[in-house]
């Protein structure tokens, strides 16, 4: 049986190496006699710090090397020469924490193609080899999949020495403290095998955090989804009365603790319905608590006399006032608020949804469109005529479509029949303007939002040109419906915005992408919305895919964090979660407790229900 010594602080290589002998700290190796072991793990990360390693070490990890013995180093200081000989490579600077960097194959083998891009997280060293084989570098790379592009700095790589090797990793591989994080997961089990067979590591595969469900039961996937809401840490308080966090972050894989009245909408929603579905108040009783503590909380200005009446802040602030005043977070509180009061009678529903519901109809524009966001201060100097008389608009589903759905609740509340007139006018301009629409994340993003719109009104006015705009919108998105039932990501507006902004998952046609964040959750309910209008059976068999596909990727994990929800990228080529994570608001693994979660919980449950948000 081989010997092998692994030296780690923090344990944190033990999962990947059957040591035989363990040492805290160098220096009780340095006690050994090196030559009876075949192998040596040294994990040099100290809470991000690289460990530097005594010459009186070096020298005896030099013999190890030289007389046939095979070192694997990581995150070891290699700023003097002595280290920086040993592992054939010299630090240019301190360590530094990975942010938008890749990691891409260096060569051709048997177990990776060069260009091949992996992702991980945590620390890493810059500089340079000499005398080594580079097996992955990093670098900043664009691409989702694979790049014509070299690496700026080495990731792992291989020196030869006398009869043995020295393998040295610059950033946090088999010490990753966040397994989940390297990315894909089968490729990163290529490199695994790569390094075994060729190098002769003794190291295990990644076993995977993050698995899918495959589960074909829609009852089990709402109930595995309601638990996450109750066992993920996204519920402040489990009974909704301190509301309910926005994600878990798609960088660190913690609950990120801001507040937004949309995704309080959202998760109000799904409770409200999870209770008439399962015949049980309580559920109905979280939905409740979750808009009390947003009135509670002074989120809508209440303020007859403010330019900024009825809107809602856009996330927890200190200011008074709403001062961002997002068309669709807005609209998400309106919609629900006036849907919820229809359903429970609350007349705090229907008053705080309707005065939200005016303001956005006294800020719309003659073509029935408004610009995405407007400020507190454009309010203060230029009133609500001048959005009413003006001719700007984002002319973006994404933001228009769940106005135009909100004003469709407004009118089945208050008879007003403004709102259903506004709503058809700025829709119609939508449709006959298509060649000016803007996207944000992707065109199958921006239909995917549309459709709800455009559904609804049919459902209400039953209009020929409606009708023609619903089916072009559906046609499209079929266009892109994998064989998995998701939508694939298509039509990226901007490319060339990785890592400068908002921005989609993935960058040209055909990577394989699912986006669960602005596409297939949101086709949970516009698609079945579409579906209640039309009674078309192939809408029908279009939204039961994307029901399925959803249910198959619910994760399991023994990660609480994440089990029973819905990552935002997935690849369905390879069926796992992995997407280009160049989004700087929203990345490709961030978990949203409303705008994914909640919003595909409530699909689900109105599709067993069978009922309709206009019902």
């Amino acid at each position: 049986m081989a010997l092998i010594a692994l030296v780690d602080k923090r344990k944190r290589m033990n999962k990947f190496v059957n040591f035989t002998n363990y040492f805290s700290n160098i220096e009780q190796l340095q006690e050994e006699n090196l030559l009876k072991y075949e192998f040596i793990f040294i994990n040099g990360n100290d809470n991000g710090i690289p460990r530097e390693i005594p010459y009186e070490m070096i020298e005896k990890l030099w013999e190890f090397v030289e007389y046939g013995g095979i070192l694997y180093g990581e995150l070891i200081n290699c700023e003097e020469f002595p280290a920086s000989r040993l592992f054939g490579f010299k630090q240019d600077f301190a360590v530094t924490n990975r942010r938008l960097e890749k990691l891409v194959i260096s060569n051709d083998s048997h177990y990776g193609k060069k260009g091949q891009l992996l992702e991980w997280q945590g620390p890493f060293l810059t500089g340079f080899t000499f005398d080594t084989e580079r097996l992955l570098d990093i670098g900043h790379f664009k691409e989702t999949h694979r790049t014509e592009e070299e690496g700026l700095y080495p990731g792992i790589v291989v020196r030869n020495h006398g009869k043995g090797k020295a393998v040295f990793s610059t950033f946090s591989f088999l010490g990753n403290e966040q397994i989940w994080t390297l990315r894909p997961n089968w490729l990163w089990n290529d490199v695994v095998k790569w390094l075994q067979k060729d190098y002769q590591l003794p190291i295990k595969m990644i076993d995977p955090v993050i698995q899918i469900s495959k589960n074909a039961d829609i009852a089990k996937t709402i109930e595995k989804g309601v638990n996450w809401f109750l066992h993920s840490g996204i519920l402040p308080k489990t009974d909704g009365s301190l509301g309910v966090y926005e994600n878990v972050h798609s960088i660190r894989s913690d609950i990120s603790k801001d507040l937004r009245p949309d995704c309080h909408a959202h998760t109000a929603l799904m409770f409200y319905l999870y209770g008439e579905y399962s015949k049980d108040r309580k559920w109905s009783n979280i939905s409740e608590r979750l808009l009390t503590y947003l009135f509670k909380a002074g989120y809508q200005d209440s303020d007859p006399n403010s330019v900024t009446y009825g809107f809602w802040k856009w996330f927890q602030s200190p200011r008074s006032k709403p001062d961002q005043i997002f068309s669709d977070d807005n609209s998400w509180v309106t919609l629900v608020l006036l849907y919820l009061y229809r359903k429970t009678g609350n007349e705090e529903y229907k008053k705080r949804g309707l005065i939200t519901a005016y303001a956005l109809l006294n800020t719309q524009n003659k073509n029935g469109l408004r610009p995405e966001c407007i400020r507190e201060q454009e309010l203060v100097d230029y009133g609500k005529a001048h959005f009413q008389n003006s001719a700007e608009a984002s002319m973006n589903p994404h933001f228009e479509a769940i106005v135009h759905a909100a004003f469709i609740q407004a009118y089945l509340v208050s008879n007003d029949d403004a709102f259903l007139q506004t709503a058809y006018k700025g829709t119609l301009t939508l449709l006959n303007n298509k060649e000016e629409l803007k996207f944000m994340y992707s065109k199958t993003a921006g239909y995917s939002r549309f459709l709800l719109s455009v559904a609804q009104l049919y459902a209400v006015t039953k209009d020929a040109g409606i009708h023609k705009g619903l089916y072009e919108i559906f046609d499209y998105l079929s266009e892109h419906q994998h064989e998995l039932g998701a939508i694939e990501e298509a039509d990226n507006p901007d490319p060339e915005r990785y890592g400068t902004e908002d921005t989609g998952v993935f960058r040209l046609n055909h990577e394989g992408i699912a986006d669960q964040l602005y596409t297939n959750n949101f086709l949970c309910i516009n698609a079945w919305e579409a579906v209640k209008a039309t009674g078309d059976s192939d809408l029908k068999d279009f939204h039961e895919k994307i029901v399925q596909f959803i249910s198959s990727i619910q994760i399991s994990s023994l990660k609480y964090e994440f089990d029973g929800g819905w990552m935002r990228s997935f690849h369905l080529n390879r069926s796992e979660y992995f997407g280009n994570n160049g989004d700087t608001g929203w990345g490709a693994y961030v978990i949203e407790s409303g705008w994914t979660n909640a919003i595909i919980l409530s699909g689900l449950l109105f599709k067993e229900l069978n009922q309709s948000l206009l019902e």
